[in-house]
């Protein structure tokens, strides 16, 4: 079963980040991208948030679950948890890329490096980044990149 997640983040009243978390089942041939939309409510043309696919992992029920983050949050008036962790989960070794049981904090900071990556890198996502408040000055303190640090990055 392919099971989509959605991170949807947002700029903490405390100046931090937080988060919450949808998840949906990909049925019937549909692309995981319009099932992450639907979850979140958000139109296909939408200039005013980002989606964007993160990670892949599989549990230990059998599910391969694809995380995309949404920011900022469609739904700030909803529940959310403070995102407190920067600590990544890895694999056991080289050969073993998977890590066992990451907690969902880790996979959320695994996407905030996404978003920031994405800050320096693509100009589409800058533009969205930079009109949430608050937001720039969170992820200037993130590693900008997918995972570990990339030398000498220039914003386009």
């Amino acid at each position: 079963m392919v099971v989509v997640e959605v991170l949807a983040l947002r700029v903490a009243d405390d100046g931090g980040l937080a988060f919450r978390v949808l998840e949906g089942v990909v049925r019937g041939g549909r692309h995981p991208d319009a099932v992450a939309r639907e979850l979140v409510e958000l139109p296909r043309d939408t200039a005013a948030h980002l989606l964007h696919s993160t990670s892949w992992r599989h549990d230990p029920s059998g599910r391969v679950l694809l995380t995309y983050a949404c920011c900022p949050d469609p739904r700030p008036d909803l529940r959310a948890v403070p995102l407190t962790v920067r600590t990544l989960a890895r694999g056991a070794g080289p050969a073993s890329p998977s890590p066992d049981g990451p907690r969902i904090e880790q996979v959320a900071a695994h996407a905030v490096r996404h978003l920031a990556f994405l800050w320096h890198t693509d100009a589409v996502a800058r533009q969205v980044i930079e009109w949430v408040p608050g937001l720039t000055r969170i992820l200037d303190s993130w590693t900008p990149a997918p995972a570990g640090q990339l030398p000498g990055l220039a914003r386009v």
